[in-house]
């Protein structure tokens, strides 16, 4: 099944990409997730968006097959701080999540190639269907 992904988190990635461009710089992972959000993706209006459906800034719950179960916010780049257990949507397991439904079963690839896979177990906050699709610097 295709990820689903809001026309904000699309449209922030992509600029993500274009900033980066005029800079000369370029961050690992944002070349796979822009193709994600061009080829994969199903871009959805943020105000119908499903609840089950991960979205930046989201907490979710799921299971690595290696390494157990884990509860994280996904989060752009600047947010990104794995003490607080915030990854960033740039990382493997961030494009993993992006756009997955609770229950969903992805595949990754980890930078030495190594495939993993996971699963969505439970989608504890979403903006969207909090009605707060924009925050700046969420905590929970």
């Amino acid at each position: 099944m295709f990820p689903v992904i809001t026309d904000l988190d699309a449209a922030r990635i992509r600029d993500l990409g274009s900033r980066l461009a005029l800079t000369g710089h370029g961050l690992s992972g944002l070349g796979p997730l822009i193709d994600l959000v061009d080829t994969e993706a199903e871009i959805v209006p943020r105000e119908r968006i499903d609840g089950d459906i991960v979205t930046v800034n989201s907490v979710v719950s799921f299971r690595d097959e290696l390494s157990g179960e884990h509860r994280v916010t996904l989060v752009y780049p600047p947010d990104a701080d794995m003490a607080q257990r915030r990854i960033s949507v740039l990382s493997p397991v961030g494009r993993a999540l992006l756009g997955r439904r609770v229950g969903a079963r992805t595949s990754f690839a980890l930078p030495d190639g190594t495939r993993r896979e996971l699963r969505v177990l439970e989608l504890h906050y979403q903006p969207e269907a909090s009605g707060d699709p924009d925050p700046p610097h969420f905590t929970r």
